[in-house]
């Protein structure tokens, strides 16, 4: 538990936790461009702070309300896909990042440098990044990537350093009583959360 944090301010992992897989598995490093599409959720939040510990230049990818979210997570570039084609932004990027499988290999490639990779944290429309990572797996091109989550030693550590030092923060939609856990879900389904929503499982 992070010193100076109250429980409810510390339910970051799940997001954080996948962000890091994906990191990891593309092996991120100082200096490589990034381009997080979905980055006010849950996933995206996490992965844009944890990309630019890591000395990435992060563009996100976000609706125009979460223009200044993404900006005071630290990104160096925003870009309002209700507004512009995202796919157009004049640059090209080491890797591509859909955290919330909503586009597609085909739609973003262009973006790619060459031997750039796509990585997704869902199956993606029809199913479609699902059977490209497969094939991308079978060919050994590992152009597309479908990280999954597992266990890194001392994550859960380094985060919590993160956190304690102000260098990660967790960002909260909403919270709901245990009581009220079926709204909750409901608020969650309709696809408009920004970083992570609460259940506060014991009264105040």
């Amino acid at each position: 538990m992070p010193a100076g944090l109250r429980f409810d301010e510390a339910v970051v992992c799940e997001g954080a936790f996948y962000a890091n897989a994906v990191l990891k598995r593309i092996h991120l490093e100082r200096g490589h461009e990034i381009l997080i599409y979905g980055a006010s959720g849950a996933i995206g939040t996490a992965m844009v702070q944890l990309a630019k510990s890591s000395g990435a230049v992060v563009t996100a990818v976000v609706a125009t309300r979460q223009l200044e979210l993404a900006k005071y997570l630290g990104a160096d570039h925003a870009v309002d896909y209700t507004s512009e084609d995202f796919t157009r932004v004049g640059r090209r990027f080491d890797f591509v990042v859909d955290a919330v499988g909503k586009t597609t290999f085909f739609h973003c490639r262009k973006l790619l440098k060459s031997g750039g990779v796509f990585a997704a944290t869902d199956l993606g429309p029809w199913g479609q990044n699902a059977a490209l990572a497969m094939w991308s797996s079978i060919t050994s091109s590992q152009r597309v990537i479908i990280p999954a989550p597992r266990r890194i030693n001392g994550f859960v550590d380094f985060l919590k350093g993160r956190m304690e030092s102000g260098q990660f923060r967790a960002i909260i939609d909403r919270k709901y009583p245990l009581a009220a856990i079926a709204d909750a879900y409901r608020y969650v389904e309709t696809g408009q959360k920004v970083g992570i929503v609460v259940i506060n499982v014991a009264a105040d």
